[in-house]
């Protein structure tokens, strides 16, 4: 008799009982129809398809709110873009252990090759490879866009730049343009003070000859005569100043100071008897 009445309190339960679960399940299935339309409407065609899908397939669900469901799953399913991710090694061979995330969000834990589901919007794509290696790249995912591949590769390994050419002497010194440039100015002034100096001491032995004398014409070469000089006492000055400047600049020069420009110096003098000149030319490089 017991057996009875308790098997009679279980049935009767479940009749109660059966009312109530049939409201919550027409509740939850009107509550997934409307947040899967909020979710489509706000772009979240991913959450809005997985809310369509639980709505479509259930079966307490009243058909006109299932069939519903089911129309807006395969419209969603239609506008949501999908992508293939693909990463490649430095020689070009697919890598398949690589994890991506989208905007921060883990969107793969490895590369399989099939399309994934994904909402609209523009992204930063991270793949992470096995080796801790990282790289980035963006893409704008458009609406109902499918199978976009989405493919980076690694970045070629850097190299080290060869060494810059420096000039040397003899003596393993690295020198400085500076050096050629004052060396080449002291030649120049060297060549032209001998120059003018025979120039000059030609001038004063045409006047030793005529004393006393000498016509006006001929003293009219004591003017170029003191010109002479005058230029060659310049050149002298300027070509023993910047052998000095050379001088210093080769013994201050130290073996292993670095450096990367050479030059390359020429100089060429403009002598005549009524000027002086030096042209320099000095390319680095």
């Amino acid at each position: 008799m017991l057996k009875w009445c308790s098997g009679a309190s279980l049935a009767l339960l479940f009749v109660i009982a059966s009312p109530s679960l049939a409201r919550a399940d027409v509740a939850a299935c009107v509550q997934l129809h409307a947040s899967g339309q909020r979710e489509a409407n706000a772009g979240h065609l991913k959450v809005a398809s997985e809310q369509f899908a639980a709505c479509g397939g259930n079966e307490e669900c009243p058909a006109a709110i299932r069939d519903e469901c089911v129309e807006l799953y395969a419209r969603t399913e239609k506008n949501l873009p999908t992508v293939i991710l693909s990463a490649a090694d430095r020689s070009g061979k697919d890598i398949s252990s690589a994890r991506v995330y989208a905007s921060d969000q883990l969107l793969a834990e490895a590369l399989d090759g099939r399309a994934l589901g994904i909402d609209p919007g523009n992204y930063e794509f991270k793949f992470v490879m096995a080796s801790g290696e990282t790289v980035t790249t963006t893409a704008l995912i458009r609406e109902a866009e499918k199978n976009r591949l989405v493919a980076v590769r690694l970045p070629p390994l850097a190299t080290a730049a060869p060494p810059a050419a420096a000039t040397t002497s003899s003596s393993g010194r690295r020198l400085s343009p500076a050096f050629f440039v004052t060396a080449g100015l002291g030649a120049a002034g060297l060549t032209s003070f001998g120059v003018f100096a025979l120039l000059g001491n030609g001038q004063k032995s045409k006047l030793d000859d005529c004393k006393p004398s000498c016509s006006s014409d001929q003293h009219a070469g004591f003017d170029a005569m003191r010109r002479d000089y005058l230029i060659a006492d310049i050149s002298l000055g300027v070509g023993l100043a910047s052998a000095g400047v050379a001088t210093w600049l080769f013994l201050s020069s130290r073996r292993a100071a670095p450096t990367t420009d050479a030059a390359k110096v020429t100089v060429v003098p403009l002598l005549s008897r009524s000027a002086l000149g030096v042209v320099v030319n000095a390319k680095t490089f």
